[in-house]
């Protein structure tokens, strides 16, 4: 787990709380907050399988590890642009990509930190060309989806656990909802062709906004985004093959051209993603995609080139 800010911790607690791993390595560069961090959770040994927990600001710790998680990244600062943040952003990761590599040359990596899309495809291309493609990927979409089929599932006193669908595309504010492929259970949403209406356009508004209405509470997330990326850690540790939202490269899908990493359904194994699932997207959602790939493209060409392969 590099970066043992709140996204991390949630991280953590949510990995050691599914006594899925014999040891979590934590790397960050607050050597008094991590040392701390470590022993409070050390602490609680008595409550979980053994789980070896070790702490350090160096990378060693880590080596050969199956799975690296990046959470590591800069806020915003008051006044900052976004592509000031970017470029930050990037620093930081080109000095934790290549640390992580040389100690876990085998690892599937997975970007925790926003912006995420670009953040993953900056990880990539950082990572170079002689990495194996698929195995560094974000979290994505994945806790969006999560948030969509609870929002359904709640409307119609149903258990999240049967609906079945995704949210697509950016992981913020130009996600896509693909309600032709929602399923409650079996049964399709919305009939052939048929739009969604206002109260399903105001669920996927809802989706949108419930971060901010986290953040504007408590001032930051990092309970959910936790436990979704314990459910992607278990995934690729457990070797499952299970299909899930995550972030990947969508270059040559729904006429993207650009190299922007959105979100789509993977199927994802201990070498990150295998594939990905081609929806079969309405007209309007197919040219929500490729807008969002453009918005995505916009803030991140600035920087692309001045990422060193």
């Amino acid at each position: 787990m590099v970066g043992m800010g709140k996204v991390g911790l949630g991280c953590v607690a949510s990995i050691l709380n599914q006594d899925m791993c014999g040891s979590i390595a934590m790397i960050d560069q607050n050597k008094e907050n991590l040392e701390g961090e470590a022993k409070d959770f050390q602490q609680g040994a008595g409550f979980h399988n053994s789980t070896e927990i070790l702490a350090s600001s160096e990378y060693d710790i880590s080596v050969d590890s199956d799975l690296v998680v990046v959470t590591a990244g800069a806020a915003q600062k008051p006044g900052e642009s976004r592509l000031n943040l970017l470029e930050r952003n990037v620093a930081i990761m080109q000095s934790i990509i290549p640390k992580v590599i040389e100690h876990s040359p085998d690892a599937a990596i997975v970007i925790a930190c926003n912006p995420c899309d670009i953040m993953t495809a900056v990880a990539s291309k950082i990572a170079g060309p002689s990495f194996p493609q698929g195995k560094i990927f974000g979290t994505g979409t994945n806790l969006d989806s999560s948030r969509f089929q609870t929002l359904i599932a709640n409307s119609m006193g149903l258990d999240p656990n049967s609906i079945h669908g995704y949210i697509i595309g950016e992981h913020g504010d130009s996600s896509i909802p693909v309600w032709s492929s929602v399923r409650i259970g079996a049964l399709p949403l919305l009939e052939p062709g048929e739009e969604p209406d206002e109260t399903l356009n105001a669920v996927h508004k809802a989706v949108v906004d419930a971060a901010y209405d986290v953040i504007n509470l408590k001032g930051y997330t990092n309970w959910a985004i936790g436990m979704s990326t314990a459910n992607i850690a278990k995934i690729v540790l457990d070797d499952t093959r299970t299909i899930v939202p995550v972030s990947t490269c969508v270059r040559g899908l729904y006429g993207v051209e650009d190299d922007v990493f959105l979100s789509l359904p993977c199927n994802l194994s201990r070498e990150g993603v295998l594939g990905v699932s081609v929806l079969p997207l309405t007209n309007s959602e197919e040219e929500n995609f490729r807008s969002c790939a453009k918005r995505i493209w916009e803030v991140q060409k600035p920087i692309w080139d001045k990422i060193g392969m």
